[in-house]
């Protein structure tokens, strides 16, 4: 196929189009590279095209979290493992809001809704940036891997805090606004992806994650551990599932019949692309010890729906495929999940397409933010239990502060 494509873009959609307009970027005679750029085909025609393109081996290296560059097709590398738990995180300066254990004690939608809508303004702020850097690093792209809608039910796990708390009514209604606060409610383009994890009954014991069997029963696997996804995916179209660590009911999370073809696919009828948390893929071998080696795994995964491998089981998939374990098909129904968040976050069209190129740095740690963050810090004070011991006295002394964090200065 022709490296170099003249694309017509019929009269009468150029008519449609205002001087300053953002689709005036295209005209009678816009030239493009490589069709799937075209912004006037849709895009599953646009997909179709690059996967016809790509050999087996491209295919494969675009199945894991740091997928690379395919310089002959035009396709830039990119990182998919973003975090924005509170705030954009690991990238430089941003706006800190409270841990969402805290607001989730704030009950408040509308907040939550304003502080996720600041995260992906920074967000997408900070992707210009790395773009115009040519960094491609992790937690430079706009796929956030949050909100943690785990449910928080023993407080020895020590990654509680990550969780808004132990009610799943709770948890569903403020993990939607964190959806539609970084998704945005652009009708094509995606403000940013947002990511429900750890699907499902992920909550501790955390040191036996890699191998622990989550047994429980239907009544409380529905009404107590799923009610959040299933909000997340059925009511706000979440972009992304990550699967679990553990195994629910004796399958990996990450390849469970139950939870991904049964519920996420057949009931909920997700749309979006299905995740493993990182290196939960080698745990089928190594610690599950539900298959024999790396290849057996990846196929595995990929057969029970994993899309995107954090981790480096995938690569292993071209054995899987030679030995019989996979097939392409399979291969280009997963591949096309990906693409298709990133068409949708406008990857692939000119920038002056998508509004939310418009977002710049001004916002990073603004003010406003700053306002918000402050808001919420106030909101999510619960004080359950006083006796008289808050407020502190002005002409206090001394202070003894007790426990292993006590003379952690980094801490405190």
């Amino acid at each position: 196929m022709s490296q170099r494509i003249t694309l017509i873009i019929l009269s009468v959609f150029l008519l449609s189009c205002s001087s300053n307009n953002s689709s005036s970027d295209v005209t009678e005679s816009t030239e493009y590279d490589f069709p799937w750029y075209n912004p006037a085909i849709v895009f599953e025609d646009r997909l179709q095209l690059l996967i016809d393109e790509m050999t087996i081996e491209e295919k494969i290296s675009q199945l894991t979290y740091d997928a690379a560059a395919i310089e002959r097709l035009g396709v830039p590398e990119y990182n998919w493992w973003s975090e924005a738990l509170h705030g954009v995180a690991r990238n430089g300066r941003a706006t800190v809001f409270p841990q969402p254990i805290g607001m989730g004690a704030t009950f408040d939608r509308e907040l939550i809704h304003r502080v996720f809508t600041a995260v992906s303004d920074e967000g997408r702020a900070k992707f210009a940036i790395s773009q115009e850097l040519g960094n491609y690093a992790q937690y430079a792209g706009l796929t956030f891997w949050t909100p943690n809608v785990n449910i928080f039910r023993d407080p020895r796990w020590g990654r509680g805090m990550e969780t808004y708390g132990e009610d799943p009514y709770l948890t569903a209604q403020l993990g939607m606004e964190v959806v539609r606060g970084l998704q945005g409610d652009h009708p094509k383009y995606l403000k940013s992806g947002a990511c429900a994890k750890h699907y499902a009954v992920h909550s501790g014991p955390e040191a036996l994650r890699h191998e622990f069997d989550a047994i429980t029963s239907m009544k409380d696997l529905h009404e107590t551990y799923l009610p959040a996804f299933k909000a997340l995916v059925t009511e706000v179209n979440v972009e992304s599932v990550m699967g679990a660590y553990n195994r629910v009911l004796g399958e990996p999370a990450c390849a469970s019949n139950l939870l991904y073809q049964d519920i996420l696919m057949d009931t909920w009828g997700f749309q979006g692309h299905f995740l493993s948390d990182c290196w939960a893929i080698q745990d089928f071998h190594t610690g599950h010890k539900v298959t024999g080696d790396v290849a057996e795994s990846a196929a595995m995964a990929l057969n029970h729906g994993v899309s995107l491998n954090c981790g480096n089981s995938f690569p292993a998939l071209k054995e899987a495929l030679d030995r019989g374990l996979v097939t392409e098909a399979t291969i280009d129904q997963r591949l096309a999940t990906l693409f298709i968040t990133r068409f949708e976050l406008g990857l692939f069209d000119p920038p002056s397409w998508n509004p939310y190129n418009d977002i710049d740095e001004s916002v990073i740690n603004c003010e406003e933010h700053e306002e918000i963050a402050y808001e919420a810090a106030l909101k999510s004070m619960v004080l359950l239990k006083n006796n008289g011991v808050l407020p502190l006295k002005k002409d206090l002394k001394t202070l003894y502060i007790t426990g292993p964090q006590a003379n952690n200065s980094t801490v405190l």
